[in-house]
């Protein structure tokens, strides 16, 4: 059996399969999130592992043990650890904006953000890991003077189970300290740290062994065995490859707490205006291009508490008579600033167009659709580098919803193929794991269900789209203005 775990922003998942990759445990652990500061965010890591160690307990208490455990979790978090491996300050995660400052230093010493993305892959961004680093050099210089390396999230959970460091090329993607095209780290970028003893791990591959569950831990656990671990992958790369990303051009929509569109490619293709990520894959020379909506179910979340906590699942199966853009309302789902296709961290949220006839489905009505213009943008950017397919993958809270699963299908006009399994990374992970025993893993996970886009609602969302584009853009500059009103 293959185990995956994630380390997600919320939770801690541990997902168990069987050789025929058909789902027999399946446990979560919730996670908390400190932010001292408006915009900043951050973890304990130990919290992570203490959740790894509970969901492996239960597991034992199961008695079913794995023979090889997969890993993946949140891209870009920052673990900083001293030479005897003590963490040495909460992890800052990807969603922190604090290290704005930081990015443009880091883009000016390496000439200039088109230089950084024909070096790198792609710009440096406040989520990435280094512009973390720098921030941390500037105002925590004790605490810096003190590391010995960092850590991604999953790789910091590796090294609590194995005793060894290292990383794999999807996760040190998205760190702007690595070459996504040379795939490795860049001397130029580590320049950044050079007056430290900071050290990157080593990089090894995806799917390869980092080491043996330490024996402490498996007693600690309960375990009778010691699994081998797996690098594993970021959790975009392993969400999917669960989704059966397994060849080229291969499209995965994902409308979860963010949402993305992804599509696979064997060749390096950079966007040089910096909307579309490009990361190295989880499979050999494969590569993923990727767009990012920061807040998709997220925001329905939101309106679900600005309405008194009102259950998400209740409110959209409220909507079944309602229509597309019904009632002129729209909503711009900038809740955390955007990242595909504007980069805006000053991006703000906007229902727009509600007046005293709007009810409670339009404007619910209205947060899906808002989520699936932003992921039609998210399509139509990937789309200007490179063809891409007619039919994708959907994943994803979001997508188990069949009236939102219809909506972005629509709204970006094309089939989407929901699959048996829908677990997100974790089942990547797992496969991963599965791939290391050379188990038949493009096996696992079968087509369940389809959704077609209704052409009466693509016409009204092929000129709905336009409208969308022209309310940002006319509201762009305002919402840079409306921070000197946020305390």
């Amino acid at each position: 059996m293959y185990a995956g775990i994630d380390v997600g922003t919320t939770s801690v998942k541990l997902i168990l399969l069987d050789h025929e990759g058909k789902i027999v445990f399946k446990d979560s652990q919730e996670l908390s999130i400190s932010s001292p500061k408006p915009g900043w965010y951050q973890q304990n890591p130990q919290d992570w592992w203490s959740a790894v160690k509970r969901l492996l307990s239960k597991l034992s208490k199961t008695g079913m043990e794995p023979k090889i455990i997969g890993l993946t979790g949140q891209m870009h978090s920052l673990v900083l650890l001293d030479k005897k491996g003590n963490v040495l300050r909460p992890a800052i995660l990807w969603n922190d904006q604090r290290c704005y400052q930081e990015t443009k230093i880091i883009t000016e010493l390496l000439g200039g953000e088109e230089a950084v993305i024909e070096r790198l892959g792609n710009p440096v961004l406040t989520g990435f890991t280094a512009p973390k680093l720098l921030w941390v050099k500037n105002h925590e210089p004790e605490i810096y003077k003190k590391a010995s390396t960092f850590l991604l999230p999953k790789d910091f959970i590796a090294w609590k189970l194995t005793g060894e460091l290292c990383t794999e090329p999807s996760d040190a993607s998205g760190t702007s300290l690595f070459s996504v095209k040379e795939n490795n780290w860049d001397e130029e970028a580590l320049k950044i740290l050079s007056d430290s003893h900071i050290e990157p791990p080593e990089v090894i591959p995806s799917q390869a062994v980092v080491g043996t569950m330490l024996g402490d831990v498996a007693k600690e656990v309960g375990f009778g065995s010691r699994p081998l671990i797996v690098a594993g992958g970021a959790d975009n790369a392993c969400a999917s490859l669960g989704m059966n990303a397994f060849t080229e051009n291969v499209m995965v929509i994902s409308i979860g707490t963010s949402g993305t569109v992804i599509l696979t490619s064997k060749r390096y293709i950079p966007d040089l205006t910096g909307r579309v990520h490009t990361f190295r894959h989880v499979l050999k020379d494969m590569f993923y291009h990727m767009g990012v909506v920061l807040s998709a179910t997220f925001s329905l979340d939101w309106f679900s508490r600005l309405i008194s906590h009102q259950d998400v699942g209740t409110l959209i199966n409220q909507l079944q008579n309602t229509e597309p853009c019904q009632g002129g309302v729209f909503f711009l789902p900038y809740l955390s600033g955007e990242r595909t296709p504007h980069r805006n961290p000053n991006a703000r949220g906007v229902i727009f167009g509600f007046s005293a006839s709007s009810d409670k489905k339009t404007l619910t009505r209205s947060i899906l659709e808002g989520v699936a213009f932003a992921l039609r943008d998210c399509k139509d950017a990937i789309e200007r580098l490179v063809v891409v397919p007619r039919v994708a993958k959907v994943t994803g809270g979001g997508s188990r919803s069949e009236l939102w699963a219809k909506i972005v299908a629509s709204a970006l006009n094309i089939q989407l193929e929901q699959l048996v399994q829908n677990e997100g990374a974790s089942i990547g992970a797992a496969m991963l794991a599965g791939m290391a025993d050379k188990a038949p893993v493009e096996r696992w996970n079968q087509v369940e269900k389809t959704f077609i886009p209704d052409p009466d609602w693509s016409k009204v969302y092929d000129q709905a789209i336009v409208y969308y584009r022209k309310l940002y853009s006319s509201l762009e500059q305002l919402m840079a203005e409306t921070r000197r009103f946020e305390s």
